[in-house]
């Protein structure tokens, strides 16, 4: 008897322990939620203060991504040259990390940072919007900009990965009477990439740096549209993806770098 009530007594202390241990959890949770609230209506009202708009939808608690470190993919390179170049393409080192990839139609020519170029092209293109979607598709690139007349013009776009924009990995592709005569680009590739350890900015924080650089370099703005946490290209023998806080606001887009702060206009 004196066993089966030491029992019950040590269940019902568990039961007050697990009790107590989810009253504080629900707790800490209710002073991060009003935390988080507090922290917004400071971003708030500074900025309201400094006759400055931010926008309402502004998500301020999106995750920070972290800096990636990246490898080389030639068998990526070699699709891109032969899908442009309308045929198989195999490479040729000319040292220094470039690689040329020669076909009937022109040569590319990658290099280890990412940037790839080719001129003097001659690929005709029966249907060039066509064309330039099935490339974009085939390799992570939107936002696909086309400005074609009598089939002459450019077509741009931009390298997303993971659904997040890369600045630095543009694309642009001239094309003179449905002939590709010219690509100028960059383009990057997660596999084998690797994590960074870094400290990394959040979102109210960055808001803050851009706003001490509007106040100082005198920018001329009235409202924040939009911010999101995207990707630049840094160059290189050993190519990394960096995170950035893209600050959207209504006259001009400006990056703030999550390492060091720095604030950019692109």
């Amino acid at each position: 008897m004196e066993t089966y009530r030491l029992k019950n007594i040590a269940i019902l202390i568990l039961l007050l322990l697990n009790g107590c241990l989810l009253l504080l959890l629900g707790y800490q949770n209710l002073q991060a939620m009003r935390a988080e609230t507090d922290t917004a209506g400071q971003l708030e009202a500074l900025y309201a203060a400094n006759q400055l708009k931010l926008g309402s939808g502004v998500d301020l608690d999106q995750p920070v991504l972290s800096p990636l470190s990246l490898s080389r993919q030639g068998e990526t390179e070699q699709a891109i040259a032969s899908f442009l170049l309308g045929c198989a393409a195999e490479p040729a080192s000319q040292g220094g990390g470039i690689y040329s990839y020669e076909g009937d139609h022109g040569t590319i020519h990658f290099r280890a940072g990412g940037s790839f170029d080719g001129s003097s092209l001659t690929l005709a293109v029966d249907d060039i919007t066509a064309f330039c979607q099935q490339f974009c598709q085939q390799f992570g690139y939107a936002d696909l900009q086309v400005q074609i007349q009598n089939r002459t013009g450019s077509v741009t776009a931009i390298q997303q990965v993971s659904g997040v924009p890369v600045a630095g990995c543009s694309l642009t592709l001239r094309f003179e009477r449905g002939v590709l005569a010219s690509v100028n680009g960059a383009h990057v590739s997660l596999e084998d990439a690797v994590p960074e350890p870094a400290e990394r900015m959040n979102c109210v924080t960055a808001l803050v740096r851009f706003l001490d650089y509007r106040n100082t370099a005198g920018v001329v703005c009235s409202e924040v549209t939009d911010v999101r946490c995207v990707y630049e290209l840094q160059g290189g023998a050993a190519p990394r993806l960096l995170p950035m806080w893209r600050v959207e606001t209504d006259t001009y887009v400006y990056f703030v770098n999550c390492a060091t702060g720095e604030v950019t206009r692109h």
